[in-house]
């Protein structure tokens, strides 16, 4: 994925995508936020996650972000579906590889799956 002002980055993330069971209605769309528990600060010229609250396996840690992970961050400081954060990325960055989208489905389902990102 590529920043449309020409910097680049990539998401990590795995291959394995999510999906909505067969029949679920369009109702019931997921909300996610970032957790409140974990601010934002630029350190040494870096991205960084810091626990303020209940972090769990990130108690006495920080998270350092890449510039792509960071802008998703910001984000999801509002509620968000992941179809608004595709659209917005999309505004930001170019996709060439159509690699964005997956990219941004993993970086919700890993966030989740550590506490960072909650479903509203």
């Amino acid at each position: 994925m590529e920043r449309n002002d020409q910097s680049s980055e990539t998401l990590s993330g795995s291959e394995s995508q999510e999906r909505l069971p067969k029949g679920t209605k369009e109702e019931s769309v997921r909300v996610f936020r970032a957790n409140p528990d974990f601010l934002l600060r630029e350190v040494a010229g870096e991205a960084v996650l810091v626990p303020v609250g209940e972090a769990g396996i990130f108690e006495n840690s920080v998270i350092s972000l890449n510039e792509t992970c960071s802008f998703l961050w910001k984000l999801f400081q509002q509620p968000r579906t992941e179809e608004e954060v595709i659209a917005e990325a999309r505004k930001e960055y170019s996709d060439p590889d159509c690699e964005m989208e997956q990219g941004i489905k993993d970086f919700i389902r890993e966030y989740l799956e550590y506490g960072l990102l909650k479903e509203e």
